[in-house]
């Protein structure tokens, strides 16, 4: 199950769907970080802007604009109903200002939850060497399966409660047996819970069999860094959620969403005056090719990439909201989640085979 194997947020694992090829995140193809970049239409802030109904809604705005003032005579009163330089200005500098910073944190944002996966992922590759090492391989393979299952109930949980169709899931990838789902779903908090039975595991281990002095006293230190993995596991992938449930502030994604709106709203009424004032300018009537039309035809032009800028802006702030999701720059949490299942289930395989080096005789 590798790649899109599973994923939080895929319909593939449940509903047998074509999975959904990513760019630039650990497990799917990688962009070009190159002037290429701009020939590549998946992930691109120009797809966002596509889909978004705003670029729909603006581009019939600016039409209705156009049309309006090329058809009205341009009076001195209609002149004077221009915008202000001494207002524009600074409009357009505190919008572009906002954006810049807005963008500036959301990324801040998205680094930190990143580096807190990559943290997440470490802590599970060191606790699978150390079960490895140190368990019988029947207690090495469930805290290894509890370990992950935690991981997996707290990336599930950021799309909303635990149902059948995930507890399935859990069971399907031999993760959880069919009576420990049952025991799970009595309680509250079933990741909490998996981490209670795996410190139970350790006590286990802990008490059975006999050691000398000396290997009890290894033993018991390397038992602290183990429930230091586990603790860490569990408190990291916990935090996943608390950065999906904490949203930028509201009053801050509303000024920014605000601020920026109207300043296209005006922007575009402003085209409509310069549209009215290159009509009125030296155009002859009756003119075959009058020189007006290049003026006109280029305000347009511009205005329709002014538009795509700072939606492409606003719309690639929006998308770094959340960077788990199902998006084409979405992080695919499923890569991790069948990496890390796998490299448990590698170790458990390692146990079978002695190392050479501890079992090989030293000669005297």
């Amino acid at each position: 199950m590798k790649g899109f194997g599973f994923s939080p947020f895929a319909s593939a694992p449940f509903l047998k769907q074509s999975p959904m090829v990513r760019v630039g995140v650990p497990g799917h193809m990688p962009y070009a970080q190159n002037w290429r970049i701009m020939l590549t239409w998946k992930g691109s802030s120009l797809q966002s802007v596509y889909k978004s109904p705003l670029i729909y809604f603006y581009m019939i705005l600016l039409s209705v604009c156009v049309g309006v003032f090329s058809t009205v005579e341009y009076t001195p009163s209609l002149q004077g109903a221009m915008l202000p330089e001494r207002f524009y200005g600074p409009i357009t500098s505190v919008v572009t200002l906002m954006l810049t910073f807005f963008i500036s944190q959301l990324f801040s944002k998205a680094n930190a939850r990143f580096e807190n996966v990559c943290k997440t992922n470490g802590n599970i590759t060191r606790l699978s060497a150390l079960v490895g090492g140190l368990l019988a391989p029947e207690r090495a393979l469930v805290l290894m399966r509890y370990v992950n299952a935690i991981m997996h109930i707290y990336y599930l949980l950021l799309t909303g409660g635990l149902d059948d169709m995930k507890w399935s899931v859990l069971q399907r990838r031999g993760l959880l047996t069919e009576e420990e789902i049952q025991a799970l779903k009595l309680q509250g908090s079933p990741a909490v819970v998996l981490y209670s039975w795996s410190i139970q595991v350790l006590r286990e281990e802990h008490m059975m069999g006999e050691r000398s002095n000396t290997a009890e006293r290894v033993f018991s230190e390397l038992i602290h860094p183990l429930e230091q993995q586990l603790g860490g596991t569990r408190g990291l992938a916990a935090k996943q959620i608390a950065y999906t449930k904490y949203q930028i502030p509201s009053v801050y994604f509303h000024v920014v969403y605000l601020a920026t709106n109207m300043y296209l709203c005006l922007n575009i009424y402003g085209t409509g005056h310069s549209v009215a004032a290159a009509l009125s300018g030296p155009c002859v009537p009756g003119d075959s090719a009058p020189s007006c039309v290049p003026q006109v035809v280029t305000v347009v032009a511009m205005q329709v990439l002014y538009l795509m800028l700072f939606l492409c802006l606003l719309l690639t702030a929006e998308g770094m909201c959340d960077i788990y999701g199902d998006q084409v720059f979405h992080y695919d949490l499923g890569v991790d989640l069948d990496n890390l299942w796998e490299e448990s289930q590698n170790v458990l395989k390692s146990m079978t085979v002695p190392c050479p080096a501890v079992s090989k005789k030293p000669k005297i």
